[in-house]
């Protein structure tokens, strides 16, 4: 599955941007497209509620740089083309946090959109079939491969014989073990029960006489007796 965010107020142009999403997906993938549209920043609409690979974003004035920073830090690791027009100075985008990977001004059509749309799949497609594993966790799925930023996932939890990956919007279920995952997953990563595996970077209080570790948005993982002394050497 690749998961596609277009914000934009022009309807022509996500007619446009979605037309070549397609297109690409179709003639270079096996895989599905999830494409979501938005077209109001002021609701919130601007901000995808899962997982995206690939964002294309339009910059119009300020409100919509301060918006796209937010979406940024939740999705550093998506492709993303900025739509804007000459109009608007490159001092407002061309920013430390934001970092698109291509840019394309106004007026475009659907040529001009598809050309450089190629580049942006073709860095895209590059990255997915040969993804960094110090980077990315890879999950199989029915639905195809999805990359995850190891610096989303929270923890993985063992549960009826499946694995529960949760990031900070998203579970993902799949088949494997937590020991396997011991073996795959960066160092920063421990062990804190039988049943968890847990991203020591997203802690942010671990409470040792309670036996609980409070991660980043409020979710609470188990911390046993067992792994105490090897979570204290690691956070030191």
């Amino acid at each position: 599955m690749i998961s596609v965010f277009s914000y934009n107020r022009v309807l022509k142009e996500q007619d446009i941007i979605e037309r070549g999403c397609r297109s690409q997906v179709a003639t270079r993938t096996d895989e599905k497209l999830n494409f979501v549209r938005a077209a109001a920043a002021a609701s919130g609409e601007a901000v995808p509620e899962t997982l995206t690979d690939i964002i294309y974003y339009e910059i119009a004035d300020r409100f919509d740089v301060g918006s796209l920073r937010k979406l940024r830090q939740k999705e550093e690791g998506a492709a993303l083309m900025i739509l804007t027009s000459p109009s608007v100075s490159p001092m407002e985008y061309l920013k430390p946090g934001i970092a698109p990977d291509l840019l394309l001004l106004r007026p475009f059509g659907q040529k001009e959109f598809d050309q450089v749309n190629t580049e942006l799949f073709d860095a895209f497609l590059e990255r997915m079939n040969s993804p960094n594993p110090d980077d990315h966790f890879v999950l199989n799925s029915r639905e195809g491969r999805t990359l995850i930023s190891y610096g989303r996932i929270m923890f993985f939890e063992a549960s009826n014989k499946k694995i529960n990956l949760r990031t900070d919007h998203e579970e993902y279920d799949f088949y494997d073990s937590i020991e396997n995952l011991q073996t795959v997953v960066p160092d920063w990563f421990i062990r804190c029960h039988r049943s968890y595996l847990v991203n020591t970077r997203k802690i942010r209080k671990v409470k040792m006489s309670e036996g609980l570790i409070e991660m980043e948005g409020g979710a609470v993982v188990p911390l046993s007796r067992t792994y105490k002394q090897d979570l204290k050497r690691l956070i030191k």
